[in-house]
């Protein structure tokens, strides 16, 4: 039994449901205690295997956080549909606010984000603070944990993207009571936690784990690995700029992974995706799902497609389109780059108007938003052009082209050379990064990062002459000066709820 069957079947359900349900109502509260932040502590988690139950909980939120049906729309929203990759046809769900920097406290789609986030990071915390009590081996315990924080690390990296200064909660929460001392903690703070969440992490974690079907060790693949925690925190010192301390770790990484025993890159690039090939050797962490009428499928298929022929059956819902940008991107790069019809389709005609599309998700839905797709999160690609990115800022081009031509050469595309000045090579990274990762949830945060955003959105929007909230009059939409957009605005519901949350400044 693989891990992904492990988080479908009526089985598990029933677990899930009588592990996390039973809690009072309280709706004003900005981590919803309803579910599972709050729970009778004399009535769960006293042996191994509600241990891990709650383990299997807490790897299922990320399913909340990166999009489920009848849940939260997904992280997409923030990190493609606001950056030049994408945009949201569909009306009637705030997703235009994210397309055209119009976004209000408001929006539905800021608090799903915000409570599945809190409690995904609320199961880390249960799970974190009950195990010690629980009989288990040493090893287990430990491993149980390390996961417990990757997970947490990789839910408030997601969160301090997106809104800055945060709440930091690391111990389980109890009362009503407790919940309201919960203010925003600096950013300096969170990363603090993120990093050392993961560093601990990357010492428990294994490289891989042992083959066997036993449900209680929980050896199965989909799980956080010592790899996984190591990317990840790279990505973090590249986030915050710690260019040194990313070099290091990136520097650990591909030393210890970069062979065919671990990770590469696969020699073709559409395999990346295929569902046939879920957890290539090419990917280091991926959110899970499997469709069967579970509750556990991808919705990213119909989320994504624009006519129901490309949804394989059931609706196009149009959440996350290709911009023309992007095309034209790759019509930029040559058309010797395979990556073109590998993952880009169309146009088609929707509306009168012509529209692109991603097949980084396709698959034959079992029913509408219930199709096969896992997410990936980090692929070995991504971390080639993490190591490429820190050379770089380190001033050291020459070192840090090779990284990049991996990606090109694999698509196809001559090598860059290696005279390249720095600032040259910044911007071929960050292309390079568009084409080789786009629609994976890197572009908005990419562009944030490098501090490239407002330059690039403004271009963008002045080129093909996008204006507010997709009307036909006035100028073009330019960023206002002062950058506030980099941050999106907390949910209005968590300030009017708990008066010690303030709003981000802008909005």
């Amino acid at each position: 039994m693989t891990f992904k069957k492990i988080l479908t079947g009526a089985g598990f359900a029933a677990l899930l449901g009588s592990a996390f349900l039973g809690t009072t109502s309280c709706q004003k509260d900005f981590i919803d205690l309803n579910d599972p932040t709050r729970i009778p502590t004399s009535e769960t988690y006293q042996d191994s295997s509600s241990i891990a139950t709650g383990v299997t909980a807490a790897y299922s939120s990320l399913q909340d956080i990166y999009g489920k049906a009848g849940s939260n729309i997904g992280l997409f929203v923030f990190s493609e549909v606001p950056s030049d990759n994408s945009q949201a046809v569909v009306e009637g769900q705030g997703l235009g606010e994210f397309d055209y920097f119009s976004i209000t406290s408001a929006n539905g789609r800021l608090q799903s984000q915000w409570t599945v986030t809190y409690r995904g990071i609320a199961r880390c915390n249960i799970i974190i603070s009950r195990a010690p009590g629980v009989k288990l081996t040493t090893a287990l315990r430990n491993r149980y944990i390390a996961e417990m924080k990757f997970i947490r690390a990789l839910e408030y990296f997601n969160a301090v993207q997106i809104w800055g200064d945060i709440p930091l909660v690391t111990t389980e929460i109890s009362t009503v009571a407790d919940a309201y001392t919960y203010g925003r903690k600096p950013v300096a703070d969170v990363y603090a936690q993120i990093e050392k969440d993961l560093t601990e992490a990357a010492a428990d974690l294994p490289n891989v784990y042992p083959t066997t079907t036993s449900v209680l060790a929980n050896a199965n693949p989909g799980r956080a690995t010592k790899g996984a925690a190591r990317a990840l925190l790279a990505k973090v010192y590249l986030t915050e700029k710690k260019y040194p301390e990313a070099q290091a770790t990136l520097q650990s990484f591909l030393t210890d992974y970069d062979n065919a025993t671990n990770y590469r890159l696969l020699p073709n690039y559409a395999d990346i995706f295929a569902i046939s090939n879920e957890l290539n050797a090419e990917i280091i962490f991926a959110v899970r799902y499997s469709k069967g009428g579970f509750g556990t499928g991808s919705p990213f298929t119909n989320y994504f497609a624009p006519l129901a022929a490309q949804a394989g059956g059931g609706q196009g819902f149009q959440y996350n389109s290709v911009r023309k940008d992007l095309v034209d991107a790759f019509t930029a790069s040559g058309a010797a780059d395979t990556r073109y019809n590998a993952e880009l389709g169309g146009p088609v005609t929707v509306g009168g108007a012509s529209v692109y599309y991603t097949k980084k998700y396709f698959d034959t839905p079992t029913t509408v938003s219930d199709a096969d797709n896992d997410w990936i999160v980090l692929r070995f690609a991504d971390v080639l052009l993490m190591y490429a990115e820190v050379l770089n800022e380190l001033n050291r081009p020459a070192e840090a082209v090779p990284y990049v031509n991996r990606t090109r050469v694999r698509a196809g595309l001559t090598g860059l050379a290696t005279t390249l000045d720095q600032a040259t090579l910044r911007l071929a990274i960050e292309n390079e990064r568009r084409l080789e990762l786009n629609m994976e949830g890197h572009r908005w945060f990419d562009l944030v990062r490098t501090g490239r955003a407002y330059d690039v959105m403004n271009a963008h929007f002045t080129k093909y002459n996008i204006r507010s909230n997709g009307g036909t009059a006035g100028a073009p939409i330019q960023l206002n000066p002062d950058k506030h957009q980099l941050l999106f605005p907390i949910p209005i519901q968590e300030i009017q709820t708990n008066p010690i949350i303030t709003q981000n400044p802008g909005y």
